[in-house]
């Protein structure tokens, strides 16, 4: 189960346009900020045209 996890955390996508290209973005409120106490962080797409900012599980 835990191989799982790890699988999941290597192949982290953009929920909107399906790109691989992410960077952890920085918590703006405290909502944010309590949801990393679950190991939920947010992110951003990096792709030119989409730039979602989206949370996931996992810090890697």
């Amino acid at each position: 189960m835990i191989s799982h996890f790890y699988k999941a955390q290597a192949e982290r996508k953009c929920p909107k346009c399906g790109s691989s290209s992410l960077t952890r973005s920085q918590r703006v409120d405290l909502t944010e900020r309590m949801l990393a106490l679950v190991d939920i962080y947010p992110y951003r797409c990096h792709k030119q045209t989409c730039k979602h900012r989206f949370e996931s599980f996992g810090r890697n």
